[in-house]
C-alpha cells in the first residue's frame, strides 16, 4: 500500500494572528469596548501572544500631566507610589512624553527609538524606570486632538525581542482603532491635578515662572536636561544653536544656585505639586 504525502494546506501555516481564535478575540474586545474592564482585557488579549511585566494605558497631555485610565495592579509588580510620582512630575522627564508632545504621531514605538542618548544615567532612570520598568518599553499611540495622545505602554524586566516587536507591529492596526473607539466611553476628566511647574507651556500668558523665575526656554532646556538630551540634542529639538544651549544652560544654573543635574533634579522634585 503505497502513502500519498499529506498536502501543506494553508492553515498550516499560519501563526496565531492569523488564525480564527485571534480575531474572535479581537471581535469580542471591539463588542466591549464600552464596558469598565476593557483595557484589562486588551492588555489579557496581548499577553497571550507577547510577553511583558506592567502596562498603563494613558493619555498624554501638552498641557497637563499624563491622565492615568487604567493600569497594572500590585500582583501585576508595579508600585502605586510611583505612578502617583510619576504624575506629579516624573512625566516630563519620560522619553516617551517627550516624543509625544514634540511629534505628535500614531503607531508602535520602542525606548530605543525615544530615549536621549544619556537617557541610563539620569535620575528619572534610577529613582523611576529601573524600579518600575527595569529593562524595556514601548508604546501604541493613537493622536487624539490637538495636544493629546493615548497610549498603550508595556514594560518588561527583558528587553523585546523582534518576534515580540513583529507581532505588536502585526496587532497595531487593530489595536490603535480600539483604542481610538475606546476613547469615546472614557469619563471625563476631573482635571484635578495641575502641571509641574516647570512643566513647558508656549501659550502661557506670563513670561516666566514667578516662583524661580526661569523662562519658558529655561524650562524646555531643564526639561530635556534632566530628561538625558546632550547639549547637542537640545540644540536639535528646540531648533537652536549649541551656544546658545549652553547659555540656557548657565542663566538656569545661577539662578537656582545649582552646579549639577543632580541638584537641578532636587530641585525639580521639591517643586513636585
Amino acid at each position: 500500500m503505497t502513502h500519498r504525502p499529506r498536502l501543506k494546506t494553508s492553515t498550516d501555516d499560519m501563526t496565531p494572528l492569523e488564525s480564527l481564535e485571534w480575531h474572535r478575540a479581537f471581535g469580542q474586545l471591539a463588542e466591549n469596548v464600552d464596558r469598565a474592564g476593557f483595557w484589562l482585557a486588551l492588555v489579557r488579549r496581548l499577553a497571550g501572544e507577547v510577553h511583558f511585566d506592567t502596562w498603563v494605558a494613558l493619555v498624554f497631555d501638552r498641557q497637563q500631566p499624563p491622565r492615568i485610565l487604567a493600569e497594572s495592579d500590585e500582583d501585576d509588580g508595579a508600585d502605586d507610589a510611583l505612578f502617583q510620582d510619576y504624575q506629579r512630575g516624573l512625566y516630563l522627564l519620560d522619553p516617551f512624553y517627550i516624543d509625544a508632545c514634540e511629534r505628535d504621531r500614531c503607531g508602535l514605538f520602542t525606548l530605543a527609538e525615544v530615549a536621549p542618548q544619556h537617557f541610563t544615567r539620569t535620575e528619572y532612570y534610577q529613582r523611576y524606570f529601573r524600579r518600575n520598568i527595569v529593562a524595556d518599553e514601548i508604546h501604541f499611540n493613537q493622536t487624539l486632538d490637538a495636544g493629546r495622545t493615548l497610549c498603550l505602554s508595556l514594560g518588561s524586566t527583558r528587553s523585546f525581542s523582534r518576534q515580540a516587536l513583529g507581532s505588536l507591529t502585526l496587532m497595531q492596526p487593530w489595536l490603535l482603532a480600539l483604542m481610538r473607539l475606546r476613547m469615546h466611553f472614557e469619563p471625563q476628566d476631573d482635571g484635578e491635578a495641575g502641571p509641574h511647574p516647570w512643566h513647558p507651556l508656549p501659550d502661557r500668558v506670563l513670561e516666566f515662572d514667578s516662583r524661580y523665575a526661569l523662562t519658558e526656554r529655561e524650562r524646555e532646556v531643564s526639561q530635556l536636561m534632566l530628561g538625558g538630551s546632550s547639549t547637542k540634542e537640545i540644540a536639535r529639538r528646540l531648533a537652536i544653536s549649541v551656544e546658545t544651549v549652553r547659555a540656557h544652560k548657565k542663566h538656569l544654573y545661577a539662578k537656582l544656585g545649582v552646579n549639577s543635574q543632580s541638584e537641578l533634579f532636587s530641585l525639580f522634585w521639591q517643586a513636585r505639586r
